[in-house]
């Protein structure tokens, strides 16, 4: 399934590097590009460090709303984290938001 018209709030996306990156100053929400979403069983899941650059992949939570309760909480998204490892992006509450306001 394609997704697209996610906001990510806390960092943003480099569509050269492919990975997230730190935001630009004085920026709330960076727009995420068409993300594509699979579904696989937690025991099945294999995930290769390379895939997700040397530290791993950010395990990034998708939010309906800027209000981060479980409420709220649609799912999870695994993506690169090329320069930093996925803790620095866990501590600045990086995650992505259906809606902004």
């Amino acid at each position: 399934m394609y997704i697209h018209g996610l906001y990510m709030d806390g960092a943003a996306w480099s569509m050269k590097e492919t990975t997230i990156v730190e935001s630009a100053s004085k920026k709330l929400f960076a727009p995420l590009p068409l993300l594509l979403v699979t579904s696989v069983m937690k025991n099945s899941k294999r995930i290769t460090s390379g895939d997700y650059g040397p530290y791993g992949g950010y395990e990034c939570p998708v939010y309906k709303y800027p209000a981060r309760t479980d409420r709220y909480l649609i799912f999870s998204v695994l993506l690169p984290s090329r320069d930093h490892r996925p803790l620095h992006w866990t501590l600045r509450g990086v995650a992505l938001l259906c809606a902004t306001g």
